[in-house]
């Protein structure tokens, strides 16, 4: 017969057991998402959005974590009352909008605050190739409104290409739960920002030839800069407009080779935000 201590010793372990199956669980929900290119010869660093900052959601009310079956998977930004946008790899493999919400108002991805939105319909770019990541771009049209929350604001589209070379840097700041230690499976908890400088559209299909770097892409970092695993989809945002969102890039986060984000403003992309979205022209 069990005695008291017994009976305790066994229902801590089962809920040590089951919270560690959760953990698991969604790691691998996370980790499926992400887009990582190995470089081999490259030595990773240490591989988070490195260089990053804690960030408050006061300074990013766009920020959104997107969550499949309750756990972070990637993140996504809010763009209009009712929508918002993430990567389009993020919806693979395609799952019941019934298991898909997103998260905003509060820094914390794991706490109790902010407010927690079903999404009702995915719209994936018609064209998105997920062997290129060519138009990786999904809109999430959420039950509700993002409307009258605080901490809660869309964030307004960059509708015109941005001019960058080595007389004319232009830094940017992409914000995430991304691994802070390539070495980890544990995100962090609370929201992570850093400022990377854009990067030539010339001089990142030079460096990541021969894969393909199509003209819905764009790119940015620096060594020791970068985004990284669990930021997929997230925002890159320069001069306070959406400019990008995490796609991909090297395994070794934060080694030379760029991060390659969806450029908003390409035609392709603009154009199929346009039919959903009211986009001002900037």
């Amino acid at each position: 017969m069990l005695t008291h201590k017994m009976k305790l010793l066994v229902i801590v372990s089962l809920l040590c057991v089951t919270g560690a199956l959760a953990d698991a669980a969604g790691t691998a929900i996370w980790r499926s998402m992400q887009v990582r290119i190995d470089t081999k010869s490259e030595r990773a660093f240490s591989g988070r959005i490195v260089g990053g900052f804690m960030a408050a959601i006061t300074s990013f009310p766009y920020q959104l974590s997107l969550r499949r079956f309750d756990h972070h998977a990637c993140g996504a930004s809010v763009i209009d009352s009712k929508w918002a946008v993430t990567a389009a790899h993020c919806m693979l493999p395609s799952i019941s909008t019934e298991f898909l919400t997103v998260k905003g108002g509060s820094a914390n991805r794991t706490d109790g605050e902010g407010v927690i939105f079903p999404v009702s319909e995915v719209i994936i770019h018609p064209t998105f190739n997920p062997n290129t990541y060519h138009n990786d771009i999904a809109l999430l049209r959420i039950e509700g409104t993002f409307d009258g929350i605080a901490n809660l604001a869309p964030i307004a589209l960059q509708t015109s290409p941005i001019s960058v070379g080595p007389f004319n840097i232009v830094y940017c700041v992409v914000t995430g739960w991304g691994l802070t230690n390539i070495y980890s499976d544990e995100l962090p908890e609370i929201l992570r920002a850093v400022r990377i400088p854009l990067v030539p559209y010339t001089e990142c299909r030079r460096k990541w030839s021969p894969t393909l770097v199509t003209p819905s892409m764009t790119c940015a970092g620096e060594p020791r800069r970068d985004s990284c695993n669990g930021d997929s989809g997230g925002p890159l945002v320069c001069n306070n407009q959406l400019f990008g969102l995490v796609s991909w890039g090297a395994s070794q986060c934060g080694n030379s080779y760029p991060g390659v984000y969806t450029s908003i403003p390409s035609k392709e992309v603009l154009s199929f935000i346009g039919q959903y979205v009211d986009v001002e022209r900037r």
